[in-house]
């Protein structure tokens, strides 16, 4: 399990920290002499506004947020993840300007919904991990402090209009061509032997998602083999038996890695183009995001352009 620094715009202030902190000028990093008898715990590895990241809280970070601490991690992961933790710095600096809150009830919210998803004691998946439990939940506050103020100053200035859609639509006609799909269902068995006796039985069993249900290994064996719809090339090659398939046919014992398969075609769907209404919800979500996306790096740079910060990434080795 990987616990991320922050979920929102993490692509952005990744990519902030590339365009601010890995462009080749002198002036983004002090260059380091020979640090390496310096114990992390002093050694710097950037100043933000004066207040210092040493390479222990980096390291540390670091393992919090997934990351191993082995000879294989490429020294250009490092570098991003410090960039990262540069600009989360200057976030919760800005989200204390603005005088934002996170209230004790919203943290255990956050703890009580993590331990809903692992099914067990929040303190045991941490310590599994060599997570501390304290310094996690300070995490989870920063990561509500960033959401926060990312919301304020970012979320509720963003909208976009029908006009919007119909326009992107228009203008894009080849994103909305679908190719020819079909709906299957399949019995998965591990035997040929198994399959043909499926087969036997669908003749006098004609409900095929029943039969599934009851006989199919498969993931999707309890709706009835239900593969919903699809594309060639979507699917292993071996499942493209089905598009030879006339509706209701199914198919002879098919082989593939996974096992012995058996097919029924429910439906066909031609080729076309999806129409805006199916298109839609797909089209206001990228458009607010890449809206989101400039607006964020346009406030970024007018917090960075009154922020002091300074990097050493010789430090980091």
């Amino acid at each position: 399990m990987k616990i991320s620094p922050f979920k929102k715009y993490t692509a952005p202030v990744l990519l902030l920290g590339l365009l601010f902190f890995s462009c080749g000028k002198n002036d983004t990093g002090k260059p380091a002499g020979d640090e390496s008898g310096v114990s992390p715990d002093v050694r710097v590895v950037a100043t933000v506004n004066g207040d210092p990241i040493t390479l222990a809280e980096f390291l540390e970070r670091f393992v919090r947020a997934g990351f191993k601490l082995d000879s294989d991690v490429e020294s250009s992961v490092k570098v991003d993840f410090l960039n990262r933790l540069i600009e989360r710095k200057m976030l919760l600096r800005e989200a204390q300007r603005k005088r934002i809150k996170v209230s004790l009830q919203e943290i255990n919210s956050k703890i009580e919904s993590f331990r809903s998803e692992q099914g067990k004691d929040v303190k045991e998946v941490l310590a599994g991990l060599g997570v501390d439990y304290e310094k996690w939940k300070a995490d989870i506050w920063e990561n509500l402090m960033v959401e926060k103020l990312l919301n304020r100053e970012i979320d509720r200035h963003v909208s976009v209009s029908a006009a919007d859609i119909r326009r992107y639509y228009q203008s894009n006609p080849a994103e909305f061509e679908k190719p020819d799909q079909v709906r299957a269902r399949q019995i998965v068995v591990s035997t040929e032997a198994e399959a043909k006796k499926v087969l036997e039985l669908l003749k006098v069993q004609p409900d095929f998602a029943k039969v599934a249900r009851e006989k199919s290994t498969a993931p999707e064996a309890a709706s009835g083999g239900d593969l919903g719809y699809f594309a060639k090339g979507e699917m292993p090659a071996d499942f493209n038996v089905v598009f030879g398939l006339p509706r209701g046919g199914i198919s002879d014992v098919v082989k593939s890695p996974y096992g012995f398969h058996i097919f029924k075609l429910e439906d066909k769907r031609p080729a076309g183009r999806r129409s805006i209404e199916e298109a839609g919800k797909e089209i206001e979500g990228r458009l607010r995001r890449e809206k989101q996306e400039k607006k964020f790096k346009q406030w970024m740079k007018e917090i960075r352009s009154r922020t002091k910060f300074e990097v050493n990434y010789q430090a980091l080795e």
